[in-house]
């Protein structure tokens, strides 16, 4: 009798914890997917020191960094999985100079790094419809930096603090050279600020079957040519937060027109 009654306490108290998370839940599994984030620019693939051509603007890229964060799978049934600690660097850079704060400690050199794949691991078996993630690091990560999860680090570069009086993570950031074919200009399109953490959803052209015995995939296009669409690069090719006006319109890019679906198997 103990032991029924063991099993239906137990059975509320799953129910009520269920219950009082409805906007995502966090679940043990064994199925995984590999998630890439397949930078393009239009229909061209993406590469560092290579012209790629717009509206006659040219960029050429030195590097394109940003962090994925919070990915949550949205099942058949609505229900949505959150894949813990789900904060990413995705990157494609040269060698990087790092310096740190106020110069008081030495130069380190962050290595020439390509990163677009990720494996989301311990996902529930099911059938899935969409896909949620987030640009940037929310808030409760990015101004209280001492805190950590995932792969939120201080030692990458991409925290900056001449942004405001805290430190905070830089969300994007989009470096190189810029051309109208008269002048040529250094570019840095950098994103960040509270205001500007996006959560974008993308559903899915047909459903992914989780198992713990197949493997899964999902790609998306991440397209840097959407990065400055309505932005006048050549009058701002330097963006960070002393240009909150035109950051906030980049942060929309990504959050509307940079990332989505390419395939699912």
């Amino acid at each position: 009798m103990k032991k029924i009654l063991s099993i239906i306490g137990l059975s509320a108290l799953l129910f009520t914890s269920c219950s009082k998370d409805k906007d995502a839940i966090i679940l043990q599994g064994e199925g995984k997917v590999t998630l890439t984030m397949d930078a393009v620019f239009g229909n061209q693939d993406f590469a560092l020191k290579k012209d790629f051509t717009t509206s006659g603007i040219t960029y050429n890229f030195t590097k394109f960094r940003y962090w994925l964060s919070n990915v949550v799978l949205v099942s058949t049934t609505g229900q949505e999985i959150k894949v813990s600690g789900s904060y990413y660097l995705m990157e494609e850079t040269g060698e990087i100079k790092l310096t740190g704060v106020n110069n008081d400690l030495p130069t380190t050199v962050y290595p020439a790094t390509k990163r677009e794949s990720v494996v989301l691991k311990e996902v529930p078996a099911g059938d899935y419809k969409s896909i949620k993630f987030s640009i940037g690091v929310d808030q409760k990560y990015n101004d209280n930096m001492s805190l950590q999860s995932g792969e939120l680090s201080q030692l990458n570069g991409m925290t900056n603090i001449s942004w405001m009086w805290l430190t905070s993570y830089i969300f994007t950031s989009a470096g190189g050279k810029v051309s109208d074919g008269k002048t040529t200009k250094t570019m840095l399109i950098e994103t960040g600020l509270n205001a500007n953490y996006k959560t974008i959803v993308l559903d899915l052209p047909k459903n992914l079957s989780i198992t713990s015995s197949t493997s899964t995939s999902i790609v998306v296009n991440a397209d840097l040519s959407k990065v400055t669409d309505g932005i006048d690069v050549m009058t701002n090719p330097v963006v960070g937060a002393s240009k909150a006006t035109v950051m906030a319109p980049v942060a929309n890019n990504y959050a509307n027109k940079v990332f989505t679906i390419k395939s699912v198997n």
